[in-house]
């Protein structure tokens, strides 16, 4: 059984052990790596077949925002963008449509979560979104999560 609250605190402690310098945000945590920050959120993720509520751990990172949208754009988060083994690149569009963020996520399920699975899924995002988010800013403009 992994309640969102039980999955939240038990990422807590990992997280603060692993990396130490974890920082509280809206929806759970962050870790800024390099020019990046990988947001951390713990998300219900139904019942089991027993009942048993399961929890999922979302970890993601801005590659690159203030975009504008092009059939470019989407191309390339389709195809170059995604082709790691694991985790996606996505695009966020804004409410007006004008501009629009573009991130690498990956999930983690929350049940059985060990420290060193989710210490790789936090270095694996930061890194490849530290990647990616030069190659958008070269392709498409934008600002990387540490440009002012």
């Amino acid at each position: 059984m992994a309640t969102v609250e039980a999955t939240t605190q038990k990422v807590q402690r990992m997280l603060v052990s692993q990396f130490g310098n974890v920082m509280l945000a809206e929806d759970g945590f962050a870790i800024e790596h390099g020019s990046t920050r990988v947001n951390v959120e713990i998300k219900e993720f139904g019942k089991d077949s027993d009942g048993n509520a399961r929890s999922m751990v979302h970890l993601w990172a801005p590659v690159g925002r203030g975009l504008k949208p092009s059939a470019d754009l989407f191309r390339w988060v389709a195809t170059e963008a995604n082709q790691y083994n694991f985790g996606a690149t996505t695009v966020v569009e804004g409410p007006d449509g004008k501009e629009c963020l573009v991130v690498f996520k990956h999930t983690l399920l929350g049940d059985f979560l060990d420290p060193d699975e989710l210490e790789a899924g936090v270095a694996m995002v930061a890194f490849t979104a530290d990647e990616l988010d030069d190659l958008v800013r070269t392709k498409f403009g934008g600002k990387r999560y540490t440009d002012a």
